[in-house]
């Protein structure tokens, strides 16, 4: 009885962080708290710390931890504390989920609970679109506010980057809750499919240009995953010819919204001229990567440690009269580049591992859902520095772990929805 009620606390706080993460993120260190105080309460320490050693699955779930004490060890050689102790504070999801789930029994989430906390999250990105769309309307038609619908205006309280990221998830769970069902009925094709398209409409607003990489590139291996794996020729191409017509007529009404990409490629193609005093995302991002791989260079081995990583890129903005950069304080916007300034090789190489590894397990046990969510983070991760942010830090440490410890719905394994008892299939159906 004692240990259902504590699953039940576990279930509910994690179908919380799910739907609240594209609503409220401000909402989310209160419901941690009560996770976190659920498994101390109902922590067998000495017991499930000796599991570590017994089960091969427990101790990699606790291996994700491994670039929080990066981050910890890096308080050695720093001399900015107040910044240190912060950043550690913001990233503290990333040691305190893998260690709630690898030392509480397994599993925590059954497969019924593990598809609700991912509905959840679908649901929650409905909520917040539904939010900032009501937002826009109300400026446009109270305040006469132009672009209300389009790029920040349209976030509000978010980054474009963070919601185009969530959406893309959102997509790629609904894309594949409909392909691995057998017969899906008209409604639920319909049903799903409007959401699909309802995202897509969504990134194309925010005009992210790594969301829109990586919505092009979800529905690209959507159509293989359909050809290749499920030999479902029609369906493959019908997720191409819907994405190219979504595409078009979002380029057809809103131009404004891929004019982003052309300015991107002009930045990139004029990065020896870039003007240093006046501001544009493209330029900055230039200047703030030129920085960051300056500072690389001086510091390749260990970093310039936890605390003191503002302070080196803040200096080289200076050093090259960057002007908003400095005015704005911009981390590396490129996690690959921050955290290789801020721990060295180890922690840049460390970072890499927490993709690929995982993607060749997600291979192996056809868990395709987890292989596209490593995908979404890692491109975002590109041109922003998500785990200096709670939105990015929370999105990724939650949800690797809930993907990387349930094989779930997605996976190859065999399995049985606990509370209707349906066995789902254990591959995908063979084509005739």
């Amino acid at each position: 009885m004692k240990d259902r009620i504590h699953n039940r606390i576990f279930w509910l706080s994690s179908m919380a962080i799910s739907f609240f993460l594209p609503v409220f993120g401000r909402i989310l260190p209160l419901i941690i708290l009560i996770m976190v105080l659920n498994w101390m309460i109902n922590a067998r320490i000495g017991k499930n710390i000796s599991l570590l050693f017994r089960e091969k699955k427990r101790l990699q779930t606790l291996s994700f931890a491994l670039i929080y004490i990066l981050y910890v060890a890096g308080l050695l050689y720093t001399s900015n504390f107040d910044y240190a102790w912060f950043d550690l504070e913001v990233k503290f999801s990333l040691l305190i989920f893998p260690l709630i789930f690898a030392t509480t029994p397994q599993p925590l989430l059954s497969p019924y609970q593990y598809l609700s906390v991912l509905w959840a999250f679908v649901a929650g990105c409905i909520f917040g679109a539904f939010i900032i769309l009501g937002h826009a309307a109300f400026n446009l038609f109270s305040y006469n506010y132009s672009g209300s619908f389009y790029y920040t205006k349209l976030a509000w309280y978010f980054h474009t980057s963070y919601l185009a990221m969530y959406y893309n998830f959102a997509i790629s769970f609904l894309l594949l809750s409909l392909l691995r069902e057998r017969r899906p009925t008209l409604a639920k094709i319909l049903s799903i499919g409007g959401m699909v398209v309802f995202f897509i409409w969504m990134i194309l607003l925010l005009s992210s240009k790594a969301g829109l990489l990586t919505l092009a590139l979800i529905l690209i291996g959507a159509s293989f995953y359909c050809w290749l794996i499920l030999g479902n020729f029609r369906a493959g191409t019908a997720i191409i010819g819907i994405g190219l017509l979504v595409f078009l007529s979002g380029y057809l009404i809103s131009p404004v919204a891929f004019s982003r990409i052309s300015a991107a490629e002009h930045a990139i193609a004029n990065t020896g001229n870039i003007n240093r005093i006046n501001p544009e995302s493209n330029a900055d991002r230039m200047v703030v990567w030129t920085t960051a791989v300056e500072i690389i260079g001086n510091n390749f081995l260990f970093g310039v440690g936890t605390g003191d990583v503002k302070d080196a890129l803040l200096e080289g903005y200076g050093k090259r009269n960057a002007i908003p950069a400095l005015q704005h304080k911009y981390n590396a916007h490129c996690q690959y580049l921050q955290t290789f300034i801020t721990l060295g090789i180890t922690g840049f190489l460390l970072y890499i591992l927490l993709f690929t590894l995982p993607a060749i397990f997600a291979l192996k046990t056809k868990h395709y859902l987890y292989l596209a969510f490593l995908l979404i983070f890692a491109v975002n991760t590109l041109t922003e520095s998500m785990l200096e942010i709670q939105a990015g830090v929370i999105f990724y440490a939650f949800f690797n772990i809930i993907l990387f410890t349930r094989t779930g719905a997605f996976s190859g394994e065999a399995r049985i929805n606990a509370k209707t008892g349906t066995r789902f299939p254990e591959s995908p159906p063979e084509s005739k």
